[in-house]
């Protein structure tokens, strides 16, 4: 009797285990349904049709593995979608800039040529100065650019040498340098040399921002400018801006240092747009205020290049710079009356052949004795002093 007994109290513990087990397998089903999402569930709920039937699994089947599948067919590409993005940002690619179509007045036969000079950064930039010289008919905005390109990369023939050609074909009025953006890497150098007695080409690695580098950096910059300074043109270099990852930030800062000793002590104008694509924390943002002040996205995906606004932006900055070298947008208009010797440009002109302003004197005429202009420039009296103006110097007390 007393195995008897404790057989029916073992079986007794084993049926209260098992109802146990039953009731935490049932509770954990009702709180893993309750909480997925109610999105979640409303999209089960309209893929329902095509859902397995509940007979071709069983319950544990159907318990253990239902939800997360429910919740892997809710969102079936959102991993595949941020790998994607991931890839996106990091390639190095260059962000197609769908700029407006830009329509420009007919330009005059004599109009000035613009010229654009880089890589993907100067596309851009050339068509926001089309947009802002579309109404100048005596200005004319053409590029010289190489896409994927910079001073690191080998191309022959190298720049100096196709922007020369270019100023030879084209009457070229300034001259706008734009690139950099893949500059931030090593430089191959292709050498003539002596290999066991024997001629040899070889190619040698250059660090980038180590002595070697910077060496022929500095001397494929110092040319390209020279180039262009050589013949006499005004030269406006357009810096590199901030980008969204920080090395590389860094690496653009020390390249614009570069560009900076190289182009203003040649007489040339560097244009700083570093803080201009910033926030007001002084950090990288893609977004800020366009050439109308309106917020808009300012830079790419890539976190290098530019949108349209963007490119807008950059443009904005060259053309005060234009402004102050020739006076105006229409400044290229004074080049016509050079040879009038009653007409002296006072801005804009590196030379002006005219020694003398217009003035009584051209006509033959004199002052009037006894008149203010006699008495100071004749006499050498002063004027009266006039009460209350800056150069009143008599006690007027307090």
């Amino acid at each position: 009797m007393v195995v008897v007994g404790s057989c029916w109290r073992l079986a007794d513990m084993q049926r209260s285990f098992l109802s146990l087990v039953f009731v935490a397998l049932v509770s954990l089903c009702f709180v893993s349904v309750s909480v997925v999402p109610v999105e979640v569930a409303a999209q089960v709920r309209s893929n329902s049709a095509n859902a397995p039937k509940k007979g071709n699994k069983s319950f544990f089947g159907w318990l253990f593995g239902g939800s997360n599948k429910r919740i892997e067919q809710a969102n079936p590409s959102k991993k595949k979608r941020r790998r994607s993005s991931t890839r996106k940002n990091r390639s190095g690619g260059v962000a197609v800039v769908n700029a407006p179509k830009i329509v420009e007045k007919e330009k005059s036969k004599d109009a000035k040529v613009l010229l654009v000079v880089g890589d993907d950064l100067a596309m851009g930039l050339a068509d926001g100065l089309k947009a802002v010289y579309a109404e100048t008919p005596s200005i004319k905005v053409k590029k010289l650019v190489y896409p994927q390109t910079g001073l690191v990369a080998v191309k022959k023939p190298d720049w100096p040498e196709d922007v020369a050609a270019s100023l030879k074909n084209e009457d070229v009025g300034l001259v706008v340098v734009a690139l950099g953006a893949r500059d931030n890497r090593n430089i191959s150098v292709v050498e003539q040399g002596v290999i066991d007695g024997q001629p040899a080409t070889y190619a040698e690695e250059l660090q980038f921002q180590g002595e070697e580098w910077k060496k022929e950096y500095r001397f494929r910059t110092a040319s390209l400018v020279a180039a262009i300074r050589n013949e006499q043109l005004p030269l406006i270099w357009v810096g590199l801006a901030p980008a969204e990852e920080y090395l590389t930030s860094a690496n653009f800062s020390y390249l614009n240092d570069l560009f900076k000793e190289q182009v203003e002590p040649a007489g040339g104008i560097f244009v700083d747009i570093w803080a201009a694509f910033q926030d007001d924390n002084g950090e990288y943002t893609t977004h800020g205020p366009d050439v109308t002040g309106k917020s808009r996205r300012l830079r790419s995906k890539d976190g290098v290049y530019f949108t349209w606004a963007g490119y807008r932006k950059v443009a904005y900055f060259v053309e005060r710079e234009i402004a102050r070298i020739f006076g105006s947008a229409t400044a290229f208009i004074f080049e016509g009356v050079k040879d009038d010797p009653n007409f002296i440009v006072l801005t804009g002109r590196l030379t002006s052949p005219e020694t003398k302003l217009i003035g009584p004197d051209d006509k033959g005429g004199k002052a009037a004795a006894g008149s203010d202009l006699f008495k100071l420039t004749v006499s050498g009296e002063a004027l009266p002093e006039v009460s209350g103006r800056a150069d009143d110097t008599r006690w007027t007390g307090f």
